[in-house]
């Protein structure tokens, strides 16, 4: 391991922070803090060699915060198996188990006109200030969400695993800071069916188009209870 500066084993974690800017250190800067915070990130294995540093990419995002993992060769703004790092030098996993493996960070352009997000297949993730969950589908093996892009700007899209095919669109609008597309529609046939998202866990989707889901049932009301004497009248003589 001739990749990552010895002396960085050493650091402190306020001497990595500063070094996180540097251009020949940022990297082991990265290594050592998330070393420090006793995590393990897939990105980082307990042994790690030159091979491996060669392929890890160090990312600011804001002001508040960088993303460290491995580069992807077909698109330099994708990082694979991702996890943040603040400027204070704390780190945080996005995802942990066979999760980890999918996660891809979609660095912006401009996070103004659109955000830095994660895609899982089931899961859309916002990173901002605080990492979020936009967009979630109820468990389904037959779609996955992906971000692709039409005529040069972004969006989410979900596409037949298999096949590939897109079957619903969510555009971000910067105006309001929302995913705005479908919350259930019908999927081609074959495979047939449909999917669902799941509205109570999609906090940053605005639904638009698709089909309409089924009204939630009204709860039945309560029977009505006997009258209770008021306070101590219970106590008085018949």
């Amino acid at each position: 391991l001739t990749l990552i500066a010895p002396e960085s084993l050493q650091w402190s974690r306020e001497d990595a922070c500063a070094k996180l800017d540097d251009q020949e250190l940022g990297i082991s800067a990265a290594v050592r803090l998330v070393r420090l915070a006793d995590v393990w990130p897939l990105c980082l294995p307990d042994e790690l060699t030159d091979t491996l540093v060669e392929q890890l990419r160090l990312v600011r995002l804001d002001d508040e915060q960088w993303a460290l993992g491995l580069a992807d060769k077909r698109d330099e703004r994708r990082l694979r198996a991702p996890l943040l790092i603040s400027t204070e030098g704390e780190a945080e996993l996005l995802a942990e188990g066979p999760e980890e493996e999918l996660l891809i960070l979609h660095v912006a352009e401009d996070a103004e006109v659109f955000p830095h997000v994660v895609t899982l297949p089931q899961r859309v993730l916002l990173i901002e200030e605080e990492v979020s969950t936009a967009i979630e589908l109820e468990p389904d093996e037959r779609v996955r969400f992906e971000l692709r892009e039409q005529e040069g700007y972004p969006y989410v899209g979900l596409v037949l695993l298999r096949a590939g095919d897109e079957v619903a669109r969510y555009l971000w609008d910067p105006d309001e800071l929302v995913f705005m597309g479908p919350l259930i529609d019908k999927l081609p046939d074959p495979p047939g069916g449909k999917f669902l998202v799941n509205i109570d866990a999609s906090a940053r989707l605005e639904p638009l188009g698709g089909e309409l889901p089924e009204p939630k049932p009204i709860p039945e009301t309560p029977p009505d209870l006997p009258e209770q004497p008021a306070w101590g009248d219970d106590l008085l003589p018949a």
